[in-house]
């Protein structure tokens, strides 16, 4: 019996990548003034370095799971061990909502870990949602949103961060990310909305 040595075929899982979400879930308000973008298309940094965003700005991308690798196509590859993922933002934001995106192949992601950290707790998604599922040659690529609502704590500024990992599996490809949070106006903008409204009223 012919067999293909598993190296051989885990790092075939792991080079293979399109390097891009599939129509992944995008908020009408990305690119508003009071939005923050960041997106990963490749990786540098595999062990508990950080991985800047090529897109964007505004979070870094960690991975703190053992035995990672960087794949010749800039996937992070869990070759020898669970991927850990941790996104963090650089700064304080007074989140409303948020959306995260990921795409992988090979072992699944465990989408039923995915979770947000705001203002001291942990968050679950609102909405988890596959968006893509593709055959490369029997490797599986998925594409999946979460939708995050921060409402009830709206109007604090805190540090932001997304947890997602492969769980005690390793053998996943992290193919592409990304982050979308809103915040909330601070005073001095809200105040400029009153204005405005009374102006428009006015010219009526």
């Amino acid at each position: 019996m012919n067999t293909v040595p598993a190296i051989l075929v885990l790092g075939l899982a792991a080079g293979t990548a399109c390097a891009d979400l599939v129509d992944p879930l995008v908020p009408d308000w990305r690119g508003d003034a009071n939005a923050e973008y960041a997106g990963w298309e490749s990786f540098t940094n595999a062990n508990g370095g950080p991985n800047f965003p090529e897109e964007g700005s505004g979070f870094s991308l960690f991975n703190f799971g053992p035995g990672g690798i960087i794949a010749s196509s800039g996937n992070l590859y869990g070759a020898g061990g669970p991927l850990d993922i941790h996104v963090y933002s650089d700064g304080e934001i007074a989140a409303s909502q948020a959306v995260l995106s990921f795409s992988f192949l090979g072992t699944p992601m465990d989408t039923s870990n995915v979770r947000a950290f705001f203002e001291g707790g942990f968050v679950d998604p609102l909405l988890s949602e596959l968006r893509s599922e593709q055959d490369f040659g029997g490797f599986i690529k998925q594409t999946w949103s979460f939708l995050f609502d921060f409402s009830n704590l709206s109007g604090t500024s805190s540090s932001v961060a997304f947890f997602f990992d492969s769980g005690d599996l390793a053998n996943t490809s992290l193919d592409a990310v990304s982050v979308d949070v809103l915040a909330v106006p601070g005073p001095g903008a809200l105040a400029l909305l009153g204005l405005a409204g009374v102006a428009s009223r006015r010219r009526r």
